[in-house]
């Protein structure tokens, strides 16, 4: 019987399961869910829309393949995160010169739908909502190391929680609130300088996140539309 990608009766764990005993339909239920969250996730964090084309299909391929090896110690979407980002950060090592998004790349960035703050905006997510900010904080970005990108990019754009970015990323939770406080300090001083100082006396940039609710596996949206990627 098929199963609809938003037939919440079948959890993700259920699906991996099914994984495990190569239903195919199962992986494209997953595929289906999350895809755009974490081809948001990649393309923020490899900046061009073909890489993140690429590490899209690869991470499913790994959801696949690893199926097996998924033991409930997390949730179902911090083990998707952290193959997504361990995926990014292969791909930004193995990458010889830097690149950056290219025009097209900016406009749908500039077009994208779901780059939603946090309820009581803190910055940058006050920057996201303003459409003349949008291709300058893109522009900041690509001027973060890629630890920084990955931490504003799962904070602040996906709304992750601090004990699952930890989970994710593997930064101690001890550590984490301090390297993000500097990585938004470091993202405002690029967004400074690329905006000619026109946010400097915006409020938030420098206040530190409050910690809200996990949101559900299912409803995120983090906006880019993911190409369609074939898989096994």
């Amino acid at each position: 019987m098929e199963t609809s990608s938003y037939d919440l009766s079948v959890s993700n764990e259920e699906l991996l399961r099914r994984c495990q005993e190569q239903d195919q339909e199962a992986l494209q239920i997953l595929f289906r869910r999350h895809e755009r969250p974490v081809y948001g996730l990649l393309f923020r964090m490899l900046e061009n829309r073909e890489d993140a084309e690429e590490a899209l299909a690869e991470v499913f391929v790994k959801v696949w393949r690893s199926a097996g090896r998924f033991r409930g110690e997390s949730k179902f979407t911090t083990w998707l995160f952290r193959i997504s980002a361990n995926t990014a950060r292969d791909m930004l090592r193995t990458r010889r010169g830097h690149q950056t998004v290219s025009l097209d790349d900016m406009e749908e960035w500039e077009s994208e739908s779901a780059m939603n703050s946090r309820e009581n905006s803190e910055d940058p997510s006050d920057v996201l909502l303003r459409a003349e900010d949008r291709m300058v904080l893109t522009a900041a970005l690509q001027k973060l190391n890629e630890d920084d990108r990955l931490l504003v990019t799962l904070y602040h754009l996906q709304e992750r929680s601090y004990e699952e970015i930890s989970q994710i990323t593997g930064f101690p939770a001890a550590n984490l609130k301090v390297k993000l406080f500097r990585a938004r300090q470091r993202l405002r001083q690029h967004f400074e300088t690329l905006s000619n100082g026109s946010a400097k006396n915006r409020p938030g940039m420098e206040k530190e996140g409050q910690e809200h609710e996990l949101r559900k596996d299912t409803n995120e949206s983090t906006g880019l539309q993911p190409p369609a990627v074939e898989l096994p």
